[in-house]
Formats: C-alpha cells, structure tokens, sequence
C-alpha cells in the first residue's frame, strides 16, 4: 500500500458521539468506513484521528504514517511512551507491530480515553498501558524508574499544543527517558504550523542529532531527534527503508524518501523557554491544558 493512497469518502456522515470535557469538546464522527475524531476550540475542528473500521489495526492518516518514520532509526524498540492519544491509530498500530513491547500512553483528558475505548477498538493489556495524567507530568515522575527506546510527542489540544510541553526544559526531561540510542518523534503539524523554525532550534539546543519529514502537500511534517554521535546521510535512511519486510501497511522506501534534509534553519529562531518557575508549575499545566487556543503561545489553524 502507497503512503499517500487516496481515502474512500461518503457525501454523508453519521456524529456517532459529541461530549465536551474541562479540556475538550470532542465529535467521533463516521464518514463512509472512516471514524474519526475531532477537537473543536476557537470555532474551528481539527481532525485528530482517522480509523478505517474494515481494517482497524493500520493508520490512515498521512500525519501519523509520517510519525512512523522513527521506526527507520529504531527497528525493534522494547520500551515505547506516547505522548497524546487521540483516536489511538499510532498506539494501536505500535502494540500490534510490537505486542512483546512495553507501551505507555498517556492522555490529559479521561474522556479521550474512554471514546478511544468506545468507538476505536482500544483495549489496555499487560503490554498497553494507559495513564490519564498531564504528559509532562508523567514524564517527571518517570525520571529514574524507567527508560524508553522510542517516545512519540503528539499531544495537541485543539488549535494548540500546551506550552510546557514545546519547551527546552521539557525536552531536557525526554532526553533523560531516552535510552541510548533511542529515539524521540515529534508532530509538527503541516504547513499553517509557523513556529517549525522556533521547533527545530529548541530541539537542536538538547538533541545532536535532528531528521525532518514532510509529505510533497506539507499536510504533515515530522521531526525525528536522537542522541547519537553518528549523523544519518539520506543513505542510510533509505538502506534502513530497505530492510524492513514487506508486511508494513504502506512503503517505507516512499516515506524515507519524505526526509528533508537542511529542513528549517534559521538562525533568527528563538528557543522555547519554561516561562514559569517551580512553584508556578501545577497552575500553569492547568491553564496551558484548559484555556482557550487564542490564549495559548503556540497557535496552529486547521487545514484539514
């Protein structure tokens, strides 16, 4: 299956759900065999994820095909985290390609969870573990217990991505979860995302190494960062493209040729800084998680 295969739409769908939570309004809607989730805020929805419930197990969108880039630089991870649920596709398809692997996803608002659990076919086991708790939060508590081969960064609420989750001092405590040799993937949003210059620099002040993928309509682009000494060429992007067997649901070879090297680079870009001090932490995850997107210092538009 191509990357970017055409999806099937009907000219009628179905609102299977509607609820709205301190965190989110939330629709699952059902548009032919497409499920989707969408967050409303600020008047505008953004679709966050896509299922085909024929098939279930295999992402649809190009977003989280593109996060899917990480398994270049890690083929077999052991440990993975992910940072945002949404519909699940990517968690779902991680446990499946995976199911030996520790998965811990984490997910600030219980409601996701449960319509995840309703409408997506998500089910928890010994391997698939899901914790409703603010993401840096549990990334904190983390620090010192346990480490991950691979961690997934998709958390967005609405138009925005909560500030204390885009900072250095955040990615300076992904760093310390990282395994050697691990790798960290971060959703950047497509093109109505403006702050991917600001994005790579904050990465490039804690990562040695950074890898960005961007579909040709820059619906969907996707920074890989790791910590090794060795650079990857785009050689070495696509040999490890060539090994992987052919059972993936879509062509590694055509995403590896996604890779877009020299992507972002401004020497004008600021870094993102934590603007709060320690004691100011617990009341600014609860306003960065439940205030509206024309409050938050990271804006995106939807474009879908």
């Amino acid at each position: 299956m191509k990357l970017f295969q055409d999806n099937k739409t009907s000219d009628t769908f179905e609102i299977l759900a509607k609820t709205r939570s301190r965190f989110n309004e939330v629709y699952v809607i059902q548009n032919g065999t497409q499920r989707e989730m969408w967050f409303k805020g600020g008047g505008s929805f953004f679709l966050q994820s896509r299922m085909d419930t024929e098939t279930r197990k295999f992402p649809v969108l190009v977003y989280s095909r593109m996060m899917l880039a990480s398994l270049l630089f890690q083929h077999s991870p052991k440990n993975i985290l992910m940072l945002g649920l949404g519909g699940g596709s990517i968690s779902k398809f991680l446990h499946h390609r995976f199911p030996e692997a520790g998965l811990d996803v984490v997910e600030v608002d219980p409601k996701v969870i449960e319509l995840c659990k309703n409408f997506f076919y998500l089910q928890e086991s010994e391997n698939y573990r899901l914790h409703a708790m603010d993401a840096r939060i549990f990334v904190q508590n983390q620090i010192g217990k346990k480490t991950y081969d691979l961690i997934l960064l998709d958390v967005y609420k609405s138009g925005s991505v909560p500030y204390h989750l885009k900072t250095k001092e955040f990615y300076r405590e992904i760093l310390e979860l990282l395994n050697p040799g691990g790798v960290v993937a971060s959703n950047l949003y497509g093109k109505s995302n403006l702050l991917k210059p600001e994005d790579r620099a904050t990465f490039d002040s804690v990562f040695r190494g950074l890898y960005f993928f961007e579909d040709p309509d820059q619906v969907a682009t996707v920074l890989i960062a790791t910590d090794r000494e060795r650079s990857w060429s785009q050689e070495d992007i696509q040999k490890s493209a060539g090994n992987f067997m052919p059972d993936m649901p879509f062509s590694m070879p055509e995403l590896a040729t996604m890779y877009q090297p020299d992507f972002l680079e401004n020497a004008d870009a600021k870094i993102f800084l934590d603007d709060f001090s320690e004691q100011e932490f617990p009341q600014v995850v609860e306003d960065n998680n439940t205030r509206q997107e024309n409050l938050c210092p990271y804006p995106i538009k939807s474009h879908s």
